[in-house]
């Protein structure tokens, strides 16, 4: 086994020292959250332990304080028609900014729940020192299935036209005639 350099076992002992740093500070903020939840929550039991036959102390501060703040937020970040606002280049951008601020803004506030998520973002912030969004987009094909019933011969001929000019959207998965419209068919004929 050959040695280790010197300056490969510096490397080395400062990445573990990171590690272990980074282990503290993560176990620090999760009790720390810990605790801002309880303060939320009303409980404070770790800082005002009841005495025997005594009742406990309860403080609502720190809901009152984040949920105080939660409307003044939810103005500045929602409380417009623009959640987002695209700023055109040049005089040559002003058509495409507004049209991509339009559609951004519809897709965030009327296709998905824009408000409910910033609202959750900020107040997650604000208890647990840190908000967190995951955004994706998706795209895909979704299929539907109709079925009709008692069509006249015309009204299928319509609908098989309207199958042939869809280039493949669309198709004819079954057709059947009834007894009925064959008898009808017979006594038309």
């Amino acid at each position: 086994m050959s040695k280790m350099s010197i300056s490969d076992l510096k490397a080395m002992l400062a990445s573990e020292k990171a590690d272990a740093l980074a282990a503290i500070s993560a176990a620090r903020l999760a009790e720390e959250r810990a605790d801002a939840m309880d303060y939320y929550l009303g409980n404070m039991r770790k800082d005002m332990p009841a005495q025997d036959g005594r009742s406990r102390a309860v403080s609502t501060d720190v809901a009152d304080t984040i949920e105080g703040l939660m409307p003044h937020l939810m103005d500045i970040f929602a409380g417009s028609d623009e959640v987002v606002r695209f700023e055109p280049v040049g005089p040559e951008d002003e058509a495409a900014a507004a049209q991509e601020t339009d559609f951004v803004n519809h897709v965030f506030m009327q296709q998905n729940p824009g408000f409910m998520i910033l609202y959750s973002f900020i107040k997650d912030a604000l208890l647990s020192k840190v908000g967190i969004v995951k955004v994706w987009w998706e795209e895909r094909e979704e299929e539907s299935r109709e079925t009709y019933y008692d069509l006249t011969d015309d009204q299928f001929a319509l609908l098989a036209q309207a199958v042939i000019e869809s280039d493949g959207a669309m198709e004819i998965v079954a057709h059947t005639m009834n007894s009925r419209s064959q008898q009808e068919s017979k006594a038309a004929g």
